[in-house]
């Protein structure tokens, strides 16, 4: 589902890159704006999938804690 989901945010932002590089009226500022955006948002994406896999990864280990635990009662 995460693979999916980073497929989908990589296909949302491309056309927006391919828009960007491609225009030959757009302003050179506003290009580089867009493309550092762009970039934040990747990067903001990869810190959120990180997160999102160290919390499962918590969750995950406290849920064998919890087991054990239990069977030990």
């Amino acid at each position: 589902m995460a693979d999916e989901v980073e497929d989908q945010v990589v296909q949302a932002l491309n056309p927006l890159m391919c828009t960007t590089e491609q225009s030959s009226n757009m302003r050179k500022a506003l290009k580089q704006k867009i493309l550092e955006t762009v970039s934040t948002l990747r990067a903001l994406f990869v810190k959120i999938k990180a997160s999102g896999n160290r919390k499962t990864s918590e969750i995950n280990n406290l849920t064998k804690q919890v087991d054990k635990v239990e069977s030990e009662l």
